[in-house]
């Protein structure tokens, strides 16, 4: 790696600490250079990913193992990587630094789960059907925290988040540097006066009935709960299992301890610690920009939403209850796509994830609806939009056929690449889900009253898409019988 210092490994470190150099900031110096890129005036948000890459990279040493990577989420690494994105996202970044241009392609936008650890999911599990998938990223702006709640200020209290979005980062990493994954900032962070517009249309359409407790039930996986439990002391894990189950023996308390601990020091999640060991730790549950920032950023890029979450679906929905009499004439193919179960990636090592995508499996369903999404977007007339409809449902049955005959092979590369002493055994231990490709297709789209405007006022815009043609919801809960 090249430095940006000429100080000797034994001389005393320029920091002043007193510590010989290599000690002390040597490491993180080894990598600056990455941390300077930004002087080199980045002129796209492709840009800006791969910087931030490169300097997560070069601060946490993200080429070792990852057991290391933990062991070394230093306060001083924290603070470094914060500086850095603070320098990368000033608030003053122009529009065509924080949105990616717009595209001919089958590009999709995640609205979902913000969580790291599913949002890492839910982009593998569509990466096999579309050209591109565009995210919020996960990294909190310093620029907009508070003294008292900034990672700069007090990195101790971000070890843990830190961790989290670090480990997404290195696995989207490989997608990211392929162009098949645009990580996006927070158009909020940027303009505030959008943020509050949008949410205030938001709320007008919503009332106070935002999200019911089901809603938030379904945000909350069990996974993070769990995680959440294995940080506790030993004692009061303890104490917790004895009150659900007082019979239980000192032996299997001894156990499940082992177990908690073993969980700690192998989950990447998750520090080897416990919260009474910790400082108060920051944590970000984010629910994804509203149903009016989604529908502008769709119509600016030129991309359709695509979500696992029940509730963002029924909101999506709702932006086409009030379009004319044509919202149904899609509907044969739609019914179509729901009688079919389709596989999705799941839970799969991100390398392997990739070379599927790079070898071009599942390339002509991708053609498929590519060809699509180009027709639904050029606003054909209702008689020609009828007759697609009909062909494009004629033509999905061969395209699943062929695309099935993709999952197979898929299925025998991955147990090569993982598992070659236990084929046939992959379902019950992870690499695929099955569920639905829930389709939408309004005849006039989706679109939400005031969000054209909005795209005419804060982006100076006058062409753009004037509605969103097309919606998808990956239902996994949902199996044809």
């Amino acid at each position: 790696m090249l430095s940006m210092t000429t100080k000797g490994r034994n001389d005393s470190c320029h920091c002043g600490s007193g510590k010989k150099y290599k000690k002390c900031h040597m490491e993180l110096d080894e990598g600056a250079f990455a941390r300077h890129l930004v002087t080199r005036e980045p002129s796209s948000l492709r840009d800006k990913n791969l910087m931030l890459i490169a300097a997560a990279t070069d601060i946490f040493h993200l080429e070792r193992p990852w057991d290391q990577v933990k062991s070394g989420m230093t306060d001083a690494r924290i603070k470094a990587f914060y500086e850095f994105i603070a320098d990368l996202w000033p608030l003053t970044t122009p529009p065509g630094e924080r949105f990616p241009p717009p595209a001919s392609g089958l590009r999709a936008l995640y609205l979902g789960e913000n969580m790291p650890e599913v949002m890492i999911d839910n982009v593998f599990r569509f990466s096999l059907y579309a050209d591109q998938i565009i995210m919020p990223h996960p990294f909190d702006n310093p620029h907009r925290l508070r003294e008292k709640f900034n990672p700069i200020l007090h990195p101790d209290a971000w070890r843990l988040q830190t961790l989290r979005v670090v480990h997404q980062l290195a696995m989207l990493a490989p997608w990211i540097v392929a162009d098949i994954v645009v990580m996006m900032p927070e158009s909020g962070d940027f303009d505030p006066a959008l943020f509050w517009k949008t949410a205030e249309m938001a709320k007008a359409r919503l009332g106070e009935d935002f999200m019911a407790d089901v809603d938030i039930e379904e945000l909350s996986t069990t996974q993070a709960r769990m995680r959440e439990f294995y940080l506790l002391p030993d004692g009061h894990i303890e104490r917790t299992v004895r009150e659900l189950n007082p019979e239980i023996t000192k032996s299997e308390v001894d156990s499940l301890l082992k177990f908690v601990a073993m969980t700690r020091r192998d989950d990447p999640l998750l520090l080897d610690s416990t919260w009474d060991k910790l400082p108060g730790q920051m944590t970000s549950m984010k629910v994804g920009t509203n149903l009016e920032t989604t529908l502008l950023l769709c119509q600016t890029i030129g991309a359709f939403p695509y979500t696992n979450v029940k509730f963002r679906w029924k909101e999506i929905l709702g932006a086409a209850k009030e379009l004319d009499e044509n919202a149904q004439v899609w509907s044969p193919l739609t019914h179509a796509f729901q009688q079919l179960d389709f596989k999705f990636l799941n839970k799969i090592d991100s390398n392997f994830a990739v070379e599927m995508r790079n070898e071009g499996r599942l390339s002509g369903f991708r053609s498929f609806m590519r060809k699509l999404w180009n027709e639904i977007d050029g606003e054909p007339d209702l008689a020609k939009q009828q007759k697609l409809a009909l062909d494009f449902k004629d033509e999905l049955g061969s395209e699943y056929d062929k695309a099935k005959a993709d999952w197979d092979a898929i299925d025998r590369d991955l147990m090569k690449w993982a598992f070659p002493a236990i084929a046939g055994v992959i379902e019950s231990i992870g690499g695929f889900a099955t569920g639905h490709f829930n389709m939408a297709i309004p005849g006039a789209g989706f679109a939400v009253q005031g969000v054209n405007e909005l795209i005419q006022s804060h982006f100076k815009r006058k062409e753009f898409r004037k509605k969103t043609p097309m919606s998808v919801l990956i239902d996994l809960n949902a199996k044809k019988q």
